[in-house]
């Protein structure tokens, strides 16, 4: 299974929610992004005993379409992997490929104007990738980093009416301060005692299998 978190815009929480899954489902991630933060997560993450996730660093569009290949090959057997990619937050030929490639697309969202914005523009893109593919791409708009108040998001609502190919997980990930805590030791957020994270990334984690196995 190939998970890519994609997203043009940076700041959403691409690589934050991408370094949590690898530790929870112990995927490898390949890391697009130039801010290297997931290297960073894992420096630290290590540097505190724990060990260290999986990291591979590629710019090579051959590269990730082995990644692709080797799981076509290898599905529904021990030898398929999950691996994780973490987009940045710019447009390119890697990163139109690490989306082309995906099982699942998940795309952090928010309700604020700029996001919206911002998804109006990736929009775009997957238009593209799908008339230069011939196929359909289903990203799944994931509301991240939202109040623990909020219960309405009319704004992403609104965008998947008039944009059918996005759908918008069950999932929600609020503004939690374990989050930011769990950065300083590179923790993985599964890794905690009972905390109200926790429980719903666990959400998210299920939501993904479920999604996986339904193909």
């Amino acid at each position: 299974m190939i998970i890519t978190i994609a997203h043009t815009k940076g700041g959403v929480g691409k690589s934050l929610i991408s370094f949590h899954l690898a530790v929870a489902l112990k995927a490898a991630v390949i890391d697009l992004d130039f801010q290297q933060t997931i290297i960073i997560n894992n420096e630290m993450r290590k540097n505190n005993g724990s060990k260290g996730i999986g990291v591979l660093q590629t710019r090579s569009l051959e590269d990730l379409v082995k990644l692709r290949d080797h799981n076509l090959k290898n599905r529904d057997t021990k030898e398929e992997k999950t691996f994780i990619i973490d987009v940045g937050g710019f447009d390119s030929d890697v990163n139109r490929v690490a989306i082309a490639i995906a099982d699942i697309i998940i795309v952090p969202a928010n309700d604020k104007t700029n996001d919206i914005i911002g998804l109006h523009q990736f929009q775009k893109i997957i238009k593209e990738i799908d008339e230069a593919t011939g196929t359909k791409l289903k990203p799944k708009l994931l509301i991240n980093n939202v109040s623990p108040t909020t219960k309405d998001f009319i704004s992403l609502d609104t965008f998947v009416e008039k944009n059918q190919n996005f759908s918008i997980m069950k999932s929600v990930l609020r503004t939690r301060a374990d989050y930011y805590k769990t950065l300083e030791t590179g923790t993985g957020i599964t890794e905690l005692k009972e905390s109200k994270a926790k429980k719903e990334f666990k959400k998210l984690i299920k939501e993904i299998k479920k999604e996986a196995k339904n193909g």
